[in-house]
């Protein structure tokens, strides 16, 4: 198999997406369920729920499990530059060669039963038959958006973890932390624990809870740090997990060391470079209380481009108050603000003799923020988006495994050229 069956099998999953979009509700997921036998029935799985931090914790407990020895497969969402990155066994990607037979069958099977399944829908089901084909002892699974219409919510885990609640999304999972958390709380099943954190509202989950017999472990954290409160949360969980599992002392103390790329990852090139893929109104705050705690005094030149769904006004008033230099761009797959709303925007909000740039290439952006943070001894950061961290890394010079094309949502290239 050449790495060209797989480009083109990746442009028809993206096909998918163009077309079919995102779709909430689990009829197509079912099917798919009882015509592949249930593959997710042959792993023990940990379903991970959240607004933030659900990517964080899914990956500390994953590796603490690799570090105890057992053999681990963990499902996350959106990825950064390459989709296999969303399916890896013991922290290794899923082979091209593998996406390339599984994805085969499964269009294969989509198309002969009728089941318009959608991009996460076929992707969900990419990695559980890749884990059971793979013999893995455990999976820990990421929802994508929400929790009790979303694709991966018909597995039976052994435990449930909701990490925080707060408002994003809310055009799909509601206006108030309350009704998200109704919403996220759909994960909960009959008799399973869930383990929630310090940020979710409580009631909602009590009554849940309390309808399907699900004993509640309440993670209490003071700190505002959300590294420090994502490693309660998987701690917690852990020590749950470690009354049916063999997970040692020094197993747990190096799992919960476990980051992910873009969360909170430090860079030290002419100037310290901050990634984070903050992009909601929490996840901007934590950013910045990370920032003062561990840069504290340091000026602050940010670069960022924000998706048009989330909001901006909130977002851009959690910016202006940690930095007065902005460079601005915008993600390449369609869902970022267009950059000359972004800056009328702005405008409105950065203090007075601030400095705005705007750059219609990201890598030209990058290399420019750069030199000039390096120049008025500032520390850059950048954020907003997971869907500008590709192009950003790559100006940065990282060379890791990449797809010609964004593969998360929509882009603009592909709708124009590749349409037929």
């Amino acid at each position: 198999m050449n790495s060209s069956s797989y480009a083109d099998l990746i442009q028809n999953l993206y096909k998918v997406n163009l077309h079919g979009g995102m779709k909430l509700g689990l009829q197509n997921v079912q099917r798919l369920q009882q015509l592949l036998n249930f593959p997710d029935r042959a792993y023990k799985t940990i379903h991970v729920a959240g607004t933030n931090g659900k990517g964080s914790v899914s990956t500390k407990i994953a590796l603490t499990f690799e570090e105890a020895g057992y053999r681990v497969g963990l499902y996350t969402s959106p990825h950064l530059s390459c989709f296999r990155e969303r399916i890896k066994i013991n922290g290794v990607m899923i082979p091209e060669a593998a996406v390339f037979a599984l994805l085969s069958s499964l269009f294969d099977l989509t198309e002969k039963e009728d089941i318009p399944a959608t991009f996460f829908e076929l992707t969900t089901f990419l990695a559980f038959v890749y884990f059971a084909q793979e013999k893995v002892d455990i999976v820990i699974l990421e929802t994508g958006l929400g929790g009790r219409l979303d694709a991966t919510n018909i597995v039976k885990p052994i435990l449930s973890v909701i990490t925080s609640i707060s408002l994003d999304h809310t055009e799909i999972l509601g206006l108030t932390p309350e009704a998200i958390a109704w919403e996220k709380g759909g994960i909960i099943k009959e008799n399973v624990p869930v383990v929630i954190g310090p940020k979710v509202p409580y009631r909602p989950i009590e009554i849940l809870a309390r309808q399907k017999g699900s004993p509640i472990l309440k993670v209490r954290c003071k700190t505002s740090l959300y590294e420090e409160e994502n490693k309660e949360i998987a701690l917690t969980s852990l020590n749950f997990l470690s009354t049916s599992f063999c997970l040692p002392p020094e197993a747990i103390e190096k799992g919960l060391q476990g980051r992910q790329p873009c969360r909170f990852e430090v860079i030290k090139l002419e100037c310290p470079v901050i990634l984070d893929v903050a992009h909601n109104p929490d996840g901007l705050d934590h950013l910045f209380k990370m920032c003062s705690y561990y840069f504290p005094n340091q000026p602050l030149s940010i670069l960022f481009g924000i998706s048009k769904s989330k909001d901006i006004d909130h977002c851009l008033e959690i910016i202006t108050k940690n930095a007065t230099s902005y460079h601005l761009v915008e993600a390449l797959n369609g869902r970022g603000l267009p950059i000359d709303d972004l800056h009328e925007q702005l405008n409105k909000k950065a203090p007075a003799q601030s400095n705005i740039f705007k750059h219609t290439s990201i890598t030209n952006g990058v290399h420019f923020a750069k030199l000039n943070a390096a120049k008025n001894n500032k520390i850059l950061v950048i954020c907003g988006s997971f869907f500008i961290m590709n192009e950003v890394r790559k100006a940065l010079g990282f060379i890791e495994p990449s797809d010609n094309m964004d593969l998360n949502e929509k882009n603009k290239f592909f709708i124009n050229n590749m349409q037929n």
